[in-house]
């Protein structure tokens, strides 16, 4: 991601405060955690020095619902909390004890699961090559393919650079200006989308879209012949032991592509292990090899110094003992993160719901930043 945090509008939905540093962290030898979880109030499990920072003593957690620190393949710390929540599509905000099988609403990191199953599907030779036109796999809606709308590629959409005229990333959902709002209320979606006007060549200007998303998950649906919650069910979550997963739908009864899902902490740092394992889980190929080499390489120029990647985020530490570290991840509205580190071997995680606030991710940065620095201690 990275420089410090940038002050915003309230009700804008922003994923900074991640300007973080780190030093050496030596290997760790914990043995995986498996305990038994209490109700009511904070629980932590593992490494004492971290959870004597995890604890709300130690440090602000601003509705913080959840924090897991792993490296190497083992749990270091596993913290979970009281916590006030209103997950998507619910009227009322609830309070929950959270335990590490309460699954967690994860808003925009549904985007970057979708960037592997494009992967997937790519490997397998369905989704074609990357510099495909969008239209050829819209054929119903050639009537709007203009010869500049016909420049937009899946790498386009994969990459957030279809240059539309597309406003999402500084207004809040609830103003109708914001342009995922306006898609989620147009009858039809995808020629909503395909109808947008143009600001730039394709490929040339990065803008966070959740209608990139949105349209890189109909194609793949399309091109793999399976919903997306299936294809995931089949080739990611069952694989990983996760089970059934919750994934909420939209227009046409689809699974969400750009803000639906719903893990538990320790499923989404099962995601962040296989991406530091190259893809591979218990000795089987999951997400190509080149697929996630590729996600791990930081691609375009994004907001607030990151970049971006086949849906996934990029920030490097560039102040004090850790400059020179990179991290890898996934950002949710609320304050939803997922982090990878991959000269440290370190995945990790926090939930929590702060969602649609001014700076919701700061907290959640800062919690990061303060789980490397102890880890250095």
């Amino acid at each position: 991601m990275v420089k410090p945090p940038v002050p915003t509008r309230p009700g804008i939905r922003r994923r900074d405060g991640l300007a973080l540093s780190a030093a050496s962290i030596a290997a760790c030898a914990v043995a995986p955690l498996r305990p038994a979880w209490a109700q009511a109030g904070p629980v932590c499990k593992g490494d004492e020095a971290l959870c004597r920072l995890l604890s709300p003593a130690g440090l602000d957690h601003s509705n913080t619902h959840a924090v897991l620190v792993e490296q190497a393949g083992r749990i270091r710390a596993e913290a979970y909390f009281r916590g006030h929540d209103k997950p998507a599509g619910r009227w009322f905000e609830q309070t929950v004890d959270f335990t590490p099988e309460t699954p967690h609403d994860l808003r925009s990191i549904t985007k970057s699961v979708v960037g592997l199953l494009a992967g997937i599907v790519h490997g397998r030779g369905q989704l074609g090559p990357l510099d495909t036109p969008v239209f050829d796999h819209f054929p119903e809606h050639a009537d709007l393919a203009t010869p500049e709308r016909r420049q937009i590629t899946v790498q386009h959409l994969l990459d957030m650079t279809p240059g539309w005229q597309w406003r999402e990333w500084d207004l809040p959902y609830t103003d109708l200006a914001n342009s995922e709002t306006r898609m989620g209320l147009a009858p039809d979606r995808d020629r909503h989308l395909l109808d947008l006007p143009l600001l730039h060549t394709p490929g040339s200007h990065w803008d966070y879209s959740g209608g990139a998303t949105a349209l890189l998950g109909e194609i793949v649906e399309r091109r793999s012949g399976q919903p997306l919650q299936a294809l995931a069910q089949a080739t990611l979550f069952g694989p990983l032991g996760f089970g059934n997963v919750a994934w909420r739908t939209g227009w046409r009864d689809k699974a969400l592509a750009y803000s639906g899902l719903r893990l538990t902490p320790r499923q989404l740092a099962q995601l962040g292990r296989l991406m530091l394992a190259g893809g591979r889980w218990q000795g089987a190929v999951l997400v190509p090899e080149a697929w996630v080499a590729a996600t791990m390489t930081p691609g375009v120029a994004a907001a607030e110094g990151l970049r971006y990647s086949r849906q996934w985020w990029h920030g490097r530490f560039t102040r004090g003992a850790g400059a020179g570290f990179s991290w890898v991840g996934c950002l949710g509205n609320g304050g939803q993160r997922l982090f990878t580190v991959p000269a440290l071997d370190l995945v990790v995680v926090v939930t929590a719901g702060r969602y649609n606030q001014a700076n919701n991710g700061r907290a959640s940065g800062e919690i990061f930043r303060a789980v490397l620095e102890q880890l250095r201690a």
